[in-house]
């Protein structure tokens, strides 16, 4: 009897862990390993949708063109509950290069649907500008990022430190006030 209740706990315990689906820490990873291969909401590329591979969307700039456009999953990254369903969502920055001179950050929101990563919504936040950090907090994503004096050329590096607060509104990033 005492050699069964020993294995009887473990069986329990591993029953425990498995059995009784992910955690919401478990869905934070999932959704998470997720967005380097998902399809972001975004203006700059030709069809409005950027489905990225390994992190990364090309194609051409303009039909029959050398020049591509370049959309990359950005560094900065947050998880947390965007619509209020205790679903660990996801804020991420998306970078696109579309073979210019600049170099345009955006922030998408991406919502866990049952467990699967949907990207819903972007925003512009700025050319040639430097995130410092981002974080879901209370239902907002809240950006800090360095940017310039509006007198500034785009040349300067970015200095100044603005921090940004967005919301969903449907399926919209609106800047919250």
């Amino acid at each position: 009897m005492m050699k069964i209740l020993p294995v009887t706990l473990a069986v329990v315990y591993i029953c425990a862990l498995s059995a009784c689906g992910p955690s919401a820490s478990q869905e934070g990873v999932s959704i998470m390993q997720a967005l380097p291969n998902a399809e972001y909401p975004i203006d700059v590329a030709s069809t409005g949708k950027a489905q990225l591979e390994d992190g990364v969307f090309e194609e051409a700039a303009a039909p029959g063109s050398a020049t591509r456009t370049r959309i990359s999953l950005g560094e900065e990254q947050a998880a947390g509950d965007l619509n209020g369903d205790g679903a660990k969502d996801a804020a991420v920055t998306l970078v696109a290069d579309p073979g210019g001179s600049g170099t345009f950050t955006y922030l998408a929101a991406v919502i866990n649907q049952e467990g699967v990563a949907r990207p819903i919504a972007s925003v512009f936040l700025g050319d040639r500008i430097v995130v410092k950090s981002l974080a879901i907090q209370s239902g907002e994503i809240v950006v800090t990022l360095l940017t310039r004096k509006p007198d500034e050329p785009m040349a300067a590096e970015p200095t100044v430190e603005v921090t940004r607060k967005f919301r969903l509104q449907g399926d919209e990033l609106v800047e919250a006030e």
